[in-house]
């Protein structure tokens, strides 16, 4: 087994807020291998060149819920730090508290780096959300099939909620990282093709600039009227004045 990669990191994001994209983009860097949700409750989702392939490691990660759930700390430890191939910096990403156990650890450890992911538009990742919960499609690298776009009617109490419910979550995020002075990278989706934030990201993980790129694919449409059947009522309902922007 490999000595522990020479430095490690964890996405933190809210659903939809583009981190299948950013897990992606950076595993396009040839020393970053960047897996997606380990700790998901349905399944280990590691990089995607690890699913591509026949390899042994991808035999190895395939079928260990069982091990994983039984002892998370030791799985992240023997079965991500531990399994990294040639590459020098290896991350995943979390949403939500996947793993409380997990979760806690990486946040308290201050020699894993932290990239907490946000979306400016927090109404198009709740209206993306229901479009996942609906149509059962949560990553799109070219393989899923098209259909018509799905028309939702919003409930406006249901999506405040759900802002509200990323916001404490990020604030929790927030919190203990400044309570433990730790540093930290913050990016926003809407930045990530630019040259400036991929640069950031790569000296924060003290890795040679190279052009990244995504294999993920857009999902929703960029105007919300196309999704949202009710968003003049919407609008009109809305007294919030940033969410109404």
């Amino acid at each position: 087994m490999s000595p522990l990669a020479k430095r490690r990191f964890v996405i933190l994001a809210a659903p939809r807020s583009g981190s299948n994209m950013l897990c992606s983009m950076l595993d396009s860097h040839p020393d970053i291998l960047c897996h997606h949700e380990l700790f998901n409750p349905s399944g280990i989702f590691y990089a995607l060149p690890l699913r591509d392939s026949d390899s042994q490691a991808s035999q190895e990660m395939q079928g260990r819920m069982q091990e994983r759930d039984r002892d998370p700390l030791a799985f992240l430890a023997e079965q991500v730090w531990q399994r990294h191939g040639e590459k020098s910096v290896v991350g995943f990403k979390m949403t939500y508290q996947q793993n409380l156990a997990v979760f806690q650890a990486v946040l308290a450890a201050p020699e894993i780096q932290k990239i907490v992911l946000r979306r400016n538009n927090a109404v198009k990742s709740y209206v993306s959300k229901l479009v996942a919960e609906q149509s059962g499609v949560w990553e799109d690298y070219g393989q899923a099939r098209r259909h018509e776009p799905l028309q939702l009617e919003l409930n406006l109490e249901h999506l405040q909620q759900d802002l509200a419910f990323n916001q404490r979550y990020y604030a929790l995020i927030e919190t203990s990282l400044r309570d433990t002075q730790q540093a930290y990278l913050q990016v926003q989706y809407e930045h990530l093709m630019d040259c400036a934030c991929q640069r950031t990201m790569l000296d924060y993980l003290a890795c040679q600039y190279v052009p990244l790129h995504t294999r993920s694919r857009k999902q929703n449409p960029s105007d919300l009227r196309q999704r949202v059947k009710n968003y003049g009522q919407i609008l009109e309902q809305c007294q919030d004045p940033d969410l109404h922007a």
